[in-house]
């Protein structure tokens, strides 16, 4: 059995799987401090399984190309993007009447987002992109509450 790998060495493959786990829990902190059901570490496994698919995707590619095969690993990609938006739409579907959770449907997407850039070593764009969306939800958050006395009651 082969344990080498073609794409990144394992210290690298470590790297990229810490960046998108550490990314991935700064996007879920706001949502961890408000004790939301969907929280730190659903944001961490989503953007490590996103970083995992990557580096795999990438793998396999690299596989390919030394046997001529002429795979794009960019259908598998557009796969994960399609996978995180399914997530996003369960917690957006709730089986009542109201239409809620866009808001963790969106930062779930970034979060998938952040695993790829992660996987595919982009770190800069993986931790701006977290903080970034971190930033929106906190000032979201913020605006909202402060809104709230404004708004008139349309829930009839």
């Amino acid at each position: 059995m082969d344990l080498s790998i073609a794409y990144v060495s394992y210290l690298e493959l470590g790297l990229r799987l810490i960046c998108a786990a550490a990314a991935g829990a700064l996007l879920g902190l706001d949502r961890e401090l408000r004790h939301r059901k969907v929280g730190m570490r659903t944001y961490m496994i989503v953007s490590l399984g996103a970083a995992g698919f990557t580096l795999i995707t990438m793998e396999m590619s690299m596989e390919a190309q030394a046997l001529e095969l002429g795979a794009d690993p960019t259908r598998i990609m557009q796969g994960l993007v399609g996978a995180i938006g399914f997530l996003g739409a369960g917690a957006i579907i709730q089986g009542d009447e109201r239409v809620g959770g866009m808001a963790t449907a969106a930062s779930l997407w970034v979060a998938g987002g952040v695993g790829m850039a992660s996987g595919l070593g982009y770190y800069v764009h993986a931790v701006l992109l977290a903080l970034i969306a971190a930033g929106i939800l906190a000032m979201s958050r913020v605006m909202s509450s402060r809104g709230r006395n404004d708004r008139p009651d349309i829930s009839d």
